[in-house]
């Protein structure tokens, strides 16, 4: 079990403690093919990225360091925040098309983008205090996110059900159905096993991911490998194994396969 690319890495863009030529020199030394950097969106207070200015520096760095290491695909990303109940995210309408790969992740603490996305996000915060969520505020959560993805092209949905209470099964149908992929995250993997058990019942498919800090995360898959097996995850499902079904990630599309 090898997985060929890790679509999901921070840099000090957002949250991450390396710079974006850190993580590539790590991926190249873990043997990828292809690394994503997808920095928090900059709905996310105080770690979000810092606006369209960013975004532009940030691209323009991916486009030095892909012609200074030819030997490895540079994906310019974001992992996107859901900032309303009706699916809207956070990431600038100039940017979205000029992205390689768009990850989305419900956070709690980002900025609200209406009066209901605010008081469902102090449920939202509050409900993880208490460690259980009302069925209602799992309805509208549930809806939030499937609305996300019938809405935007994105290629994975980033730890599913980690921070916000959603029902999972009804997520993965959706996904399934419009070409997104559920990721299993490696850096949660101990917590995910209920969630993926779930979306195996639907024709979903998954990605592997570190969702890296650091650069000596990047690539690291081994508690993913772990979630795999206990599992059984079938390992054609998983897009970024070797021996997968191949596929390529581009905005404005879904998962193509070559």
């Amino acid at each position: 079990m090898r997985a060929f690319a890790d679509y999901h890495t921070h840099t000090v863009y957002s949250h991450g403690k390396g710079r974006i030529e850190d993580n590539v020199r790590a991926a190249i030394q873990r043997g990828l093919k292809s690394i994503g950097i997808t920095d928090h969106g900059p709905g996310h207070f105080f770690i979000g990225v810092k606006g369209e200015k960013a975004f532009r520096r940030m691209q323009a760095e991916i486009r030095q360091l892909q012609e200074k290491y030819p030997q490895i695909e540079i994906l310019f990303g974001v992992e996107a925040n859901i900032v309303d109940v009706d699916g809207t995210i956070d990431v600038p309408a100039a940017i979205l098309p000029e992205l390689d790969i768009l990850l989305v992740g419900y956070h709690k603490l980002v900025k609200p983008n209406s009066w209901s996305a605010l008081r469902t996000g102090v449920k939202n915060f509050f409900s993880g205090w208490q460690g259980k969520a009302s069925q209602s505020l799992r309805e509208i959560n549930t809806k939030a996110i499937c609305a996300t993805v019938r809405r935007y092209p994105v290629m994975a949905i980033t730890h599913p059900g980690l921070q916000i209470d959603i029902d999972t099964l009804e997520l993965a149908h959706v996904c399934a159905e419009c070409g997104t992929l559920l990721e299993i995250n490696s850096s949660y993997a101990g917590k995910l096993d209920n969630y993926v058990q779930a979306a195996l019942t639907t024709d979903v498919r998954f990605v592997i991911n570190s969702d890296a800090h650091t650069p000596e995360r990047v690539g690291d898959f081994t508690a993913a490998y772990h979630l795999i097996r206990r599992v059984n995850v079938p390992l054609e499902r998983v897009v970024n194994l070797e021996g997968a079904k191949r596929g390529v990630f581009r905005a404005g599309e879904k998962f193509i396969n070559d």
